[in-house]
């Protein structure tokens, strides 16, 4: 099988525009860590694109089998786009959901008839765009987060004790979320914007327990609980970053049976989820609240080989294929530093 296997922000497509360093990190990470886990597979051959500034990958250097394009410019980035995608076989897909930017690349691949190893573009853009997720699960019976557009934001009857965040709807990770501890701040901010910035943001209350992540792993017709993971926030003048991840964070709360049940009512709930799912969640006494359905590889994917003592590809291409897969026995504790 042909791979192309594409990483957004590291592929060129910002050839002629200065790279995000912290978003770059991560591309680069997630796109080397799935890489060489389908090379392992020996069931691929390769594909990619690859930045001018980048540093060369190593498993393209070595393995005449896979293609790695270095992209100098913009048009050669949308050459190098045009002839890959109709060169593969399959497409695995990496990419911010901002500026829907994920969705309408999943959505060409789609358009070109090629085996998407991801999810349905028409999922992309439920999951993409928070507002309406937020409303799409609630009419669901997930349990979220109360989410409002900031447009039409209004104090609430009951002041949240524990402040507000603002963050872009269409936002991918900590990308301009900020934190503010009263409504006359949150107030403040929002007068700031013009009409047309605050059709863009929502405003959620901040809700107090453990930051939980989760890798998911679905097809069309299961999914399963890869890692439960623990995040760690950090906030500098009110602005949240995501500094570290332990994956597969040992404790009891939440239980790895509740976070199952969980996931099934999601899959349920949001046809289309095919692929690795990353799930950002509030933990309390109160339940678990979904935050972010982000519909793709996530930076905790680059953690699974060694964590689960498995080749995470490989068992997407047995489970897609549906070939049977022995249960994970190996939950290991490991931490990213971001």
């Amino acid at each position: 099988m042909k791979l192309f296997v594409y990483e957004h922000i590291t592929s060129g497509a910002l050839a002629e525009q200065k790279l995000p360093p912290t978003l770059a990190k991560e591309g680069d990470q997630m796109v080397m860590a799935v890489l060489e886990d389908s090379h392992a597979t020996q069931q691929c051959s390769l594909m990619t694109l690859r930045d001018k500034r980048l540093n060369k990958l190593d498993l393209f250097e070595k393995n005449d089998q896979h293609h790695c394009h270095t992209v100098t410019t913009l048009n050669d980035y949308h050459q190098a786009w045009e002839q890959h995608l109709q060169r593969c076989d399959a497409i695995l897909i990496i990419a911010p959901e901002t500026d829907n930017t994920l969705a309408m690349l999943q959505q060409q691949a789609a358009d070109a008839g090629k085996m998407l190893l991801g999810c349905q573009p028409t999922t992309i853009q439920l999951c993409s765009d928070k507002l309406h997720c937020y409303q799409h699960l609630v009419q669901t019976g997930i349990p979220t987060i109360t989410t409002q557009l900031a447009s039409k934001w209004h104090v609430p009857s009951a002041n949240p004790q524990n402040g507000f965040i603002l963050k872009p709807r269409d936002g991918a990770g900590c990308i301009n979320t900020t934190y503010f501890k009263s409504t006359t701040d949150l107030q403040k901010s929002l007068n700031a914007k013009q009409t047309q910035e605050l059709e863009q943001y929502i405003v959620q209350p901040y809700i107090g327990g453990k930051t939980i992540s989760l890798c998911l792993l679905a097809s069309k017709n299961a999914i399963e609980v890869l890692s439960i993971n623990r995040q760690h926030l950090e906030q500098s003048q009110g602005k949240l970053s995501l500094s570290a991840c332990t994956i597969n964070h040992v404790d009891d709360i939440p239980s790895l049976k509740q976070i199952n049940l969980l996931a099934k009512r999601l899959h349920t709930a949001v046809p289309g989820l095919v692929g690795f799912i990353g799930i950002d969640l509030i933990s309390n006494q109160q339940g678990h609240f979904i935050v972010d359905i982000n519909p793709r590889h996530t930076t905790s994917y680059t953690g699974l080989t060694h964590s689960l003592n498995l080749n995470p590809m490989q068992r997407f291409f047995d489970i897609i294929e549906n070939k049977s897969v022995n249960p994970i026995t190996r939950r290991q504790t490991i931490k990213l530093t971001l």
